[in-house]
């Protein structure tokens, strides 16, 4: 029975009951689409979420200080996840030429276009690579709505946020040409 000039009151706490529901299915397929990768002139690749489980996992540990007014904190993010180049290895960077590879970048994209560049050097020869990670959780838990389904950054530079991409959905390796 709807009132006059309004909606009816049952509808609209059906829509209540129901709204996080509809939420919850969006953020399971916004997880579900997996991360595309794409190696040279190939076809990308779309890796699932059991599909990146199933690689080797590395747990990377950032500790940050954090400024509690007169005394400054130490708090630890753990991080749990694939490293970028055993991603990479998985999605056949290794069928480039070996010539082409050092003059290779790769670009990890978020959905709203921010990318970073690695070179294939620094990933592959460099201990920069050892801690490039492409995060799946943080602290044990999922990543956080703000972060995505995946995150990427570089534990090893000086500055983190330069190459933290949140809500990553796509790599790309790339040669540059001669």
């Amino acid at each position: 029975m709807a009132r006059a000039g309004g909606t009816d009151w049952r509808a609209a706490s059906h829509l209540f009951l129901i709204l996080p529901l509809l939420l919850a299915a969006g953020l399971a397929s916004a997880q579900d689409a997996g991360l595309e990768v794409k190696v040279g002139a190939a076809a990308a690749r779309r890796f699932t979420g059991a599909e990146i489980a199933a690689l080797p996992q590395t747990e990377l540990v950032e500790t940050r200080s954090v400024d509690g007014g007169a005394k400054a904190e130490q708090a630890e993010l753990r991080y749990r996840g694939v490293l970028l180049r055993d991603l990479l290895d998985a999605a056949g960077v290794q069928n480039l030429d070996r010539y082409a590879l050092r003059h290779s970048g790769v670009a990890a994209r978020a959905t709203d276009n921010y990318a970073v560049l690695f070179s294939w050097g620094e990933l592959y020869n460099a201990r920069v690579g050892d801690k490039v990670l492409v995060i799946t959780t943080m602290n044990g838990k999922p990543l956080p709505a703000t972060e995505g389904p995946y995150a990427l950054r570089s534990l090893s530079d000086t500055k983190s946020g330069p190459r933290h991409v949140k809500w990553l959905n796509r790599i790309e390796v790339f040669t540059v040409p001669k």
